[in-house]
């Protein structure tokens, strides 16, 4: 049996599974991303500290890593992310040398989207599409039953202008994160209520007829599907499954967003919506199935 470690770096925590050859999660842990780590050096630093705490109970063969933005997995670089503050910052590199093991990098999007093709939501569609919403969002395109990354730039829906004016952290009005990420309707949520909560918390207080609380939700469905039909206009999937915290609400996601592509959509394939095999962990599972691959190839 062999033992690998899931680390999936997000804009608000690094949260980290210790899993088994049988992708079976044996252990879990979390740390909140440093702030200003500009280098990436405390990021890493926390990462090997999660590694080494592991290493008590299990030996870790490798690690697969995560990260969002825009990347070079070749090299192993994150040339940017907006949520994290970094800019061509050698992430792989880094883990690698803190920790002494062999790491599997790639976009924390992409990785969910292994852990979906390969035993998931995706699995038998030639052509789909796997939509976590976290703390920011981007897409993972399956064309022609490949992933397709485009150098590590294709992907980032969460940048389309969908036509509101709120302000995003890449600096433009209008992106889709800005309005329909989780982050971005708690944000949205307390500068309209001036009170804070999460995005399911929000979710449950529009159930319950909070009028701000349905407003910033509903405002957020509907921009989600219009940053949908774009991408259903532009690659036609067969599907397109939703993932990350906010898909934990279910047909609750699913069924209004079907009502609004079907008023929407005139000519275009109607795709399959769903919500991910894994849910919040599809990440997790897609990096433990990549450094699996790669504990294998040493």
């Amino acid at each position: 049996m062999k033992y690998v470690a899931a680390i999936d770096v997000g804009g608000t925590s690094i949260k980290a599974a210790l899993v088994s050859s049988e992708l079976t999660i044996i252990d879990t842990a979390a740390a909140p991303t440093p702030k200003n780590d500009s280098t990436g050096a405390h990021t890493a630093e926390i990462i090997a500290t999660l590694i080494h705490a592991f290493e008590e109970k299990k030996p870790v063969s490798a690690i697969g890593l995560a990260v969002p933005g825009a990347l070079d997995e070749l090299a192993g670089t994150s040339r940017w992310s907006g949520n994290l503050g970094w800019k061509n910052v050698p992430i792989r590199d880094l883990v690698s040398k803190r920790t002494g093991k062999p790491v599997a990098f790639g976009h924390d999007v992409r990785t969910g989207m292994v852990a979906e093709m390969r035993n998931g939501a995706a699995k038998g569609f030639a052509n789909s599409i796997f939509i976590p919403i976290g703390t920011g969002i981007a897409a993972a395109l399956v064309i022609d039953s490949a992933i397709r990354s485009a150098d590590g730039f294709a992907g980032e829906i969460g940048h389309v202008n969908v036509g509101h004016n709120r302000l995003c952290v890449c600096g433009k009005n209008g992106c889709l994160e800005a309005i329909s990420s989780a982050n971005s309707i708690g944000e949205n949520y307390r500068d309209i209520s001036g009170k804070s909560a999460t995005s399911e918390e929000i979710f449950n207080l529009a159930k319950s007829g909070d009028v701000v609380a349905l407003k910033v939700w509903e405002e957020a469905i509907y921009y989600l599907a219009i940053a949908c039909e774009q991408l259903i206009t532009i690659l036609s999937p067969e599907a397109i499954i939703f993932g990350g915290g906010v898909s934990i609400v279910g047909n609750e996601l699913i069924d209004p967003l079907t009502h609004l592509l079907k008023q929407r959509l005139t000519f275009q394939r109607m795709p399959e919506l769903l919500i991910a095999h894994y849910g919040a962990q599809a990440g997790t599972i897609g990096c433990a199935m990549l450094a699996l691959d790669a504990a294998e190839s040493q």
